[in-house]
C-alpha cells in the first residue's frame, strides 16, 4: 500500500488553475453515503498515480489529522498536455463489502495454441465482485493449460472466485472470459486479365506515342 497526503481545497471552479501553477492538482474525495470534500495532492503524487495504481491499488490516505484508505475511481487527463486535470478517491469503508473491479491474469499456455490449432481471444479483462478489503486480492488468475481444442471456452462460472468474494450478479457467470477461435486462412485472390488484353498490356498510352493531334485554328472572315 502507498501513501498519500492530502489538502483541504477550498478553490474550486477556474480558479483551479491557479493551483496547478503551484504544483497541487485537484482532488475529491466520496465515500459510500454519497458525501464529499474537496482536496488538493502534490502534482508529483498524482503522477505517479497515474502511472502505477490500478483499479484494486489501495492507498494510505491523511488528511490533516485523520487517516484512512482509498481508490483511485477516475483520473481526468489533458489529451493535449497529458496534464492531470482532476482525481477522484473513494474512501474505503474497512467495515463493510463493497464492490471491486478485480483484472484477470492469464497463466499457463493452451496446448491449442501451441500446436498452432486456434488462437487465444480474452473476451473479459476484469469482473466486478462484492467483498470487504481483508478479502481483496489484487487480481484473479485464469489458468488456459487445458484449453487443447478449438471452441474451448473458459467462463466465469468455471472458476473458483478467492474466499469472501461474490459476483454482484447472477449474470456475470455465463460471461465468457477466453475462447479459442481457428486461424483464419489468408486466400489468395487471382484477378484475371481483361477479355482482349494480354497480360501485362497497359491501357494508357504507349512511351513515345504522340497521343494528341494537330488541329486548324479556324480564322475570323471580316
Amino acid at each position: 500500500m502507498e501513501k498519500l497526503q492530502l489538502q483541504k481545497r477550498d478553490v474550486t471552479g477556474k480558479k483551479v488553475r491557479h493551483l496547478r501553477k503551484d504544483g497541487l492538482t485537484p482532488a475529491v474525495v466520496y465515500n459510500g453515503k454519497g458525501e464529499s470534500f474537496n482536496v488538493v495532492m502534490n502534482t508529483t503524487d498524482a503522477d505517479w498515480i497515474n502511472r502505477n495504481t490500478t483499479s484494486t491499488s489501495i492507498l494510505d490516505t491523511t488528511l490533516e489529522k485523520e487517516s484512512f484508505k482509498t481508490l483511485v475511481k477516475e483520473l481526468d487527463i489533458n489529451p493535449v498536455t497529458d496534464e492531470i486535470n482532476h482525481v477522484a478517491l473513494f474512501r474505503i469503508d474497512e467495515s463493510a463489502p463493497m464492490v471491486f473491479t478485480i483484472p484477470f491474469n492469464i497463466i499457463g499456455i493452451s496446448p491449442a495454441v501451441k500446436n498452432n490449432l486456434g488462437v487465444l481471444v480474452n473476451v473479459l479483462d476484469s469482473i466486478e465482485v462484492r467483498c470487504k478489503l481483508s478479502d481483496l486480492k489484487p487480481y484473479i488468475e485464469i489458468d488456459i493449460s487445458k484449453l487443447d481444442t478449438v471452441g474451448q471456452t473458459i467462463n466465469v462460472d468455471d472458476i473458483k472466485l478467492p474466499e469472501g468474494m461474490s459476483l454482484i450478479n447472477d449474470e456475470q457467470a455465463k460471461a465468457t472470459i477466453v475462447t479459442i477461435t481457428e486461424i483464419q486462412k489468408v486466400e489468395e485472390v487471382v484477378v484475371a486479365p481483361v477479355e482482349g488484353e494480354e497480360e501485362g498490356e497497359e491501357t494508357a498510352a504507349v512511351e513515345g506515342e504522340e497521343t494528341t493531334e494537330e488541329t486548324e485554328t479556324p480564322v475570323k472572315k471580316e
